[in-house]
């Protein structure tokens, strides 16, 4: 018999019995106690190292053992198998270390496909309404602490505004719908941004880059405009600002989803859309979009690529300051405002692009 520690399931109080088991019955007897329950109707908990082992019964009532090596002695000799599967393999290193890495493998394939997957499910079921409340609030955050009205004229404006809506879609495929705003962005510097909502925003510098690069061709620099423009409203068709921001607020994303309460990511949308970095594939993917809207339009690829690279010399420029040893590099604070990460490695996948357009 086996001393163990025994709770009858409805008082807090603890009796020492002693347990046996003898032709497929649990028995467990001491002063006041006395019951006997066929093991079918007893639930015993698996072995995991050298925590205590509990024998529970359908009334609530259980036992606590503590001694392992008794326990497997009595259920040994009563013809039972002593160990599970469970805890013969907690007691092996080897399958222990592969039970680890299975869990490490599953949640990095979680994150590397479930969780962009999950983020695009949403956003395609999200209220139409809400990524117009982002936009708004974010435009208001950003008119509030970063941005001045524009001082482009609205001529000029009207002008790319024009310029993009006579652009064919490519194929059957429509464009998505979107509207462009102006604003002056010292703190950003040239650059453009499109919202959840199909808002895209144009810093007045950009305009001013592309004017400073083709001084005395206008029409070079308003196809380096629409270049961008072109890349931007890629984002806005994949929807990658919402799925971006969603694979960052996943957990809140799901509960929003599932209450109807939008109030809490619009809270946080502002901050969380300032400090998105598309990923590499999003990048390619509106890039993708771009060259094939451009090419579909007689405009050449590499009007976005020469941009490109005026913008990243523009950043480089302010990365190394007034230190002229200062080693040029990509400029954290660009990521910032949606900055495109590996620049050179997509500008020259634009050119190579531009090139498969002239041999064909």
């Amino acid at each position: 018999m086996l001393p163990v520690t025994y709770f009858d399931g409805q008082t807090s109080r603890r009796y020492a019995v002693m347990l046996e088991l003898t032709a497929g019955v649990w028995r467990v007897q001491a002063d006041g106690v006395d019951r006997s329950v066929p093991m079918a109707a007893a639930r015993l908990s698996e072995k995991i190292g050298n925590a205590p082992r509990q024998l529970h019964f359908e009334d609530g009532a259980y036992c606590i053992i503590l001694d392992h090596l008794a326990l497997d002695s009595m259920l040994h000799a009563a013809g039972v198998k002593p160990r599970s599967i469970v805890s013969g393999l907690e007691g092996k290193w080897r399958y222990a270390l592969a039970s680890v890495m299975l869990i490490v493998l599953f949640f990095g394939a979680v994150y590397q496909w479930g969780l962009p997957w999950a983020a695009r499910a949403i956003a395609e079921r999200l209220p139409a309404s809400l990524p117009a409340m982002m936009d708004t609030q974010t435009m208001a955050t950003l008119d509030q602490y970063l941005l001045e009205p524009s001082s482009v004229s609205l001529e000029r404006q009207q002008g790319i505004i024009s310029a993009l809506a006579v652009l064919e879609p490519v194929g059957n495929e429509e464009l998505p719908e979107y509207q462009v705003l102006f604003r002056s962005g010292e703190k950003i510097g040239p650059n453009a941004f499109a919202m959840p909502g199909g808002t895209i925003l144009v810093t007045d510098e950009l305009i001013q880059l592309a004017d400073a690069s083709h001084p005395n061709q206008p029409q070079l620099a308003m196809m380096q405009v629409l270049g961008v423009l072109a890349h931007e409203i890629g984002h806005v068709r994949h929807r990658h600002a919402m799925r971006q921001f969603l694979q960052g607020t996943i957990v809140g994303a799901v509960v929003t989803w599932y209450l109807g309460d939008v109030s809490s990511l619009l809270v946080a949308a502002p901050t969380a859309l300032l400090e998105t970095r598309y990923s590499r594939a999003f990048e390619f993917e509106a890039d993708a979009f771009a060259v094939a809207l451009m090419k579909a339009n007689d405009l050449s690829p590499t009007a976005f690529a020469d941009m490109l690279n005026a913008m990243e010399q523009h950043y480089r420029g302010q990365d190394a300051g007034h230190d002229e040893t200062a080693v040029p590099s990509d400029p954290q604070w660009l990521d910032y405002f949606s900055t495109h990460p590996n620049t050179q490695a997509r500008i020259r996948r634009l050119r190579d692009l531009s090139q498969d357009e002239v041999r064909q």
